[in-house]
This record gives C-alpha cells, structure tokens and sequence, in this order.
C-alpha cells in the first residue's frame, strides 16, 4: 500500500495538469456555404482542417463577431476565426456593420426613401421591402415607420395560398403577429399596408450565434442592415 499511494498521487496530478496541455477549440458559426454540404448555422471546430474545393466557398463568424471569408482551394484550420481583434467586438466587425450601412444608404438613393433607423434591433420592419432577420422560436414582432393613423394590413403567402389581414390601430408602431400565421424562415411574403406593397424575405438566425457580436456581424451579412446596425448601436465600446 505504502508504494501505491505515490503512483497515485501520480495519476491524480497527471489528471489535473492534463487540461493545461489541451489547447481550447472555439466554435466557428457558418453563415454561407457554396458548394459544400454546410448549411447557415452549422458549427465547425476553428482547429479542424477544411478542405475547401476550387470554387467552393464558406464565410465562418466567431464568438466576437469577426467573420473569416473562405474560398476553395484550401487545406487548413480556419484558427483565429477571421481577424485581428482590438479587444472590443474587433475591426472586422465594424466594418461589416459599416458596410451595411453604405449598402443600405445606396438603397435608399435609388429608392428615395429617406434612411431607415430602428429603435431596437428584433423589430421586423414592414414598411419597405427588404431582408428581415428572425430569432428563432420568437414571436414575430411587425414595425412600421408611420403609426400616425391607423392602417389594414394584409400579409400575403409566398406561394399565395394564404392571407392574413389586421388593421393596425393609430399610434401603434408594433405589432405582434398571431401565432396562427405561419410565418417562416426563407419565405418571401408580400405585405400590403393600406396602398403600400413590399417583399419581405424572412431569415432566421441560428440559434447557436448565442453572442450580440456575432448576431450582429451576422446580420449586416445576410443583408438586415437596419437591424445589424441596431444591434451594433447597443454593443459597449
């Protein structure tokens, strides 16, 4: 007994120190994949080799919103994520929010419609066609920018095999829609307000983005750049 309690001790720091040798992998969230069999919001490992075709493509969002854009042929660990950080939510953040913003400032010119901001960053905006971003498993939560008087509103299926109508009391800029309309991640619907149409594309957001830096980089990507820029107004310096 007297020579197995040092074995032991042994094993019993080996146990201990083990984790301390182990580096930590991070998980990567995808938000595009072309011509691989990944899907938006699959989960890779940042240290497992990807081996990315001529032509195939992936563009990868880490846990402080930096996003990594990778394109075939490649043979390595995507480590990092996809740039350097400045101890905030990193550079490459910002400039995809910043770059939503352009895009979105470039639509309202050949729209004419005066720039859009939003109060909060999961309200879906109705009013003007677009891309709208939903969280999955939340009710959703239907603006509009003029609540001055009240409006019918009618939402028309994609395939048109059904409609929905309310009418949208004055004063009200929000409207939560019925659980009994189906509305659905990839689906464009066509939403009438009084006389005013628009397409609204609906995108859910995975639910493995658990961190706002990653919502919001993942939004200015899919194209919902009043919400991205929301969500951005909210994050700490």
């Amino acid at each position: 007994m007297s020579r197995a309690r040092p074995v032991l001790a042994a094993l019993a720091a080996a146990m201990v120190a083990l984790p301390l040798h182990v580096s930590s992998a991070a998980e990567l969230i995808v938000v595009e994949a072309r011509g691989i069999a990944l899907n938006s919001g699959d989960v890779i490992d940042d240290q497992a080799t990807l081996d990315l075709k001529e032509g195939q493509h992936l563009t990868l969002i880490n846990a402080q919103g930096a996003t990594l854009k990778i394109d075939g042929p490649y043979d390595r660990a995507p480590t990092g994520g996809g740039g350097a950080d400045d101890g905030g939510f990193g550079t490459a953040l910002r400039a995809l929010v910043t770059q939503s913003a352009t895009r979105a400032e470039a639509g309202v010119v050949r729209d004419g419609l005066t720039p859009l901001t939003l109060p909060e960053p999961w309200i879906l905006d109705v009013s003007r066609t677009g891309v709208v971003c939903l969280r999955s498993g939340e009710t959703p939560m239907l603006w509009r920018e003029n609540a001055g008087r009240p409006a019918k509103l009618t939402i028309f299926a994609g395939d048109r095999t059904w409609r929905a109508e309310a009418t949208w009391t004055a004063g009200a800029d929000r409207m939560a829609l019925p659980q009994t309309v189906p509305f659905h991640g990839g689906i464009t619907y066509r939403v009438r307000l009084d006389n005013n149409n628009a397409n609204i594309t609906v995108k859910l957001v995975p639910n493995r983005l658990v961190t706002p830096e990653m919502q919001a980089a993942w939004l200015a990507d899919v194209g919902c750049d009043p919400q991205a820029q929301a969500l951005y107004k909210t994050l700490p310096p």
